[in-house]
């Protein structure tokens, strides 16, 4: 049976798409975050405690709500890229790339021939665990999966325009925090330098048919991104957003048994 990445399909019709980072390694936070109505999830393996045995369960968890689950790799090695793929994950999400030649090597890994050079296996989730219909659900994959990267620092700006020419790559995610540490505003990634900056790269990545994508601190910020061209717009994390959930409470809570003393 065809699986149909929904993140790709939507994207490719146009559309806008939402979701946030998961840094907490549960799949029944990732449920819960599934039934949100947000369009996909970043399982973050660089910066989060994720092991690849529980992201495997976060996969199932987001897919059985519809919602696509990317999976996001601190580096471009073809060993790490096919074990997140073997598990079922149709999208990924590569950290620190810096050159075209570096992006045409992760989305050849991706792929299998005659699109790329990814290692077989017929028995892995990816494949139904059987080798029925082989060839078939072969070309399934090199048509649905997803694959993106993330630019982050001087060398990957500078190389741009090269990298949004490789063939098959469908997004590239301006890591705005990281940039803004490269203009010498750590943090500040509403400073003009950076704001003047991204506009100017999404201007360059959607030139070339590639999805931009960035990430929103806050309600004005995706209003700016979407404004500036980005389609893929991801907002805080489910760590930060469960502290700021129960931060707020426990200051009402606080007015309240003030206002009561």
């Amino acid at each position: 049976m065809k699986k149909i990445n929904l993140l790709k399909l939507a994207l490719k019709e146009g559309k806008h798409v939402f979701g946030t980072w998961s840094n907490i390694p549960s799949p029944n936070v990732t449920n819960i975050l599934s039934n949100s109505g947000m369009d996909f999830i970043i399982i973050d393996l660089e910066h989060g405690p994720t092991t690849y045995e529980t992201l495997e369960y976060q996969i199932y968890a987001a897919d059985s709500e519809r919602v696509t689950p990317i999976v996001r790799l601190s580096d471009s090695t073809e060993k790490n890229i096919l074990h997140v793929l073997e598990v079922g994950a149709q999208s990924i999400l590569i950290s620190h790339v810096n050159s075209a030649l570096e992006t045409e090597k992760i989305v050849k890994s991706t792929r299998y021939s005659p699109d790329g050079n990814r290692g077989i296996s017929l028995f892995t989730r990816n494949h139904g665990y059987s080798d029925k219909d082989f060839k078939y659900k072969m070309q399934n994959i090199n048509e649905q999966i997803f694959t993106s990267i993330i630019i982050e620092g001087e060398e990957g700006i500078n190389n741009l325009e090269n990298i949004c020419s490789i063939k098959n790559l469908d997004m590239v995610y301006l890591g705005i925090y990281d940039i803004s540490q490269t203009l010498g505003v750590p943090g500040d990634v509403k400073n003009k330098k950076v704001i003047n900056l991204i506009k100017d790269l999404v201007k360059m990545i959607e030139s070339h048919g590639v999805v931009a994508g960035s990430i929103a601190p806050d309600r004005e910020y995706i209003k700016f991104l979407i404004e500036s061209g980005f389609r893929f717009i991801s907002y805080r994390a489910d760590s930060a957003v469960l502290l700021d959930g129960f931060s707020t409470a426990n200051s009402w809570f606080q007015k309240i048994i003030n206002d009561l003393a």
